[in-house]
């Protein structure tokens, strides 16, 4: 038979009270039934760990040296229910995140310092990647966040807000004395766009293309990050998604309204397959904290020309 915790349970409260009527008492049992579960434990283990003296019970030496074992079998107990309450309360665990740099490096990066000062036992990862999706799929990620919505079956996208796109340029450059930027603006303006195969750039280019403007095109960049940096070294000016300059991490560009509009959306991405943790929740609403003041006009970092709308 094999033996219970109810059994190890009785033998070390009766190893440390010394006697079975006090072990009983702890129990609350009758001292019958607790000289039952001792017998019974003795039985099960094939072991003998009681001589019997004038109705007492003393410990053979083999019961001190089991005693031991059941000693740390307890405390590995109690330092399992420690940690399943620290779970509970969110004093424990890890938050696994992957962004885009747009994101990672403004509001994402502002959700975990408010997260980690809250949470400060919790162990967070932040990744900042061009392959968001890929990286939910493929990893053990627990939340991403990126421009691009995502159609996958084991995936689950949900938009976080809207904002229109800026043009950017250096602050001794003409276009900076603009309150708004049109397309017309640029007309043979040295211009860096995105990938090819991005969607920043087929919007881009039907609108100029619709006005039949043409650009200085000889860069290409993968995102808003990189064009920002070219930007801010004289090469050119930019259509950008806002989140990267808002925060006045370039001090030698300015951000104009572009017109006609160009709007981006911003969405977390999930894995379908695992239920979202406590801790990822939390998390998402520091994050929509933030994405609150924002829309709200309440974070002094803003730009002027920072265009936000909830999803």
């Amino acid at each position: 038979m094999r033996i219970t915790h109810r059994q190890l349970e009785a033998y070390n409260l009766f190893m440390e009270t010394g006697t079975v009527t006090a072990a009983a008492e702890r129990m609350g049992l009758s001292q019958p039934a607790m000289s039952k579960i001792l017998a019974g434990l003795e039985i099960d283990l094939g072991l003998k760990l009681f001589q019997r003296q004038r109705k007492r019970l003393l410990p053979t030496h083999e019961a001190h040296l089991l005693h031991k074992e059941v000693k740390r079998l307890f405390e590995s107990l109690t330092d399992v229910e420690r940690f399943a309450l620290d779970l509970r309360n969110l004093r424990s665990g890890e938050l696994r995140i992957v962004s885009a740099a747009s994101l990672g490096h403004t509001l994402v990066a502002d959700a975990v310092a408010d997260f980690a000062r809250a949470h400060p036992t919790v162990a967070i990862s932040l990744n900042v990647s061009s392959a968001v999706g890929n990286d939910v799929l493929g990893q053990n990620i627990d939340v991403g966040f990126s421009v691009t919505h995502f159609h996958h079956p084991a995936l689950t996208t949900f938009p976080l807000f809207h904002a229109e796109a800026v043009c950017v340029m250096r602050r001794d450059h003409p276009l900076a004395a603009l309150d708004v930027v049109t397309a017309q603006d640029m007309e043979g303006l040295e211009f860096i766009s995105f990938t090819r195969n991005s969607r920043m750039r087929h919007l881009t280019d039907a609108v100029f293309e619709q006005q039949r403007i043409m650009r200085r095109m000889n860069c290409e960049v993968f995102s808003s990050v990189e064009a920002n940096a070219l930007v801010a070294r004289g090469m050119g000016v930019a259509i950008v998604e806002p989140m990267s300059v808002h925060q006045g991490f370039w001090p030698d560009l300015c951000a104009r309204c572009f017109d006609p509009a160009i709007e981006f959306t911003f969405n977390a991405i999930l894995p379908r397959n695992r239920q979202r943790s406590a801790l990822t929740d939390t998390f998402l609403d520091h994050l929509k904290q933030r994405i609150a003041a924002l829309v709200a006009g309440d974070d002094p970092r803003a730009a002027p020309s920072l265009r936000i709308r909830p999803a």
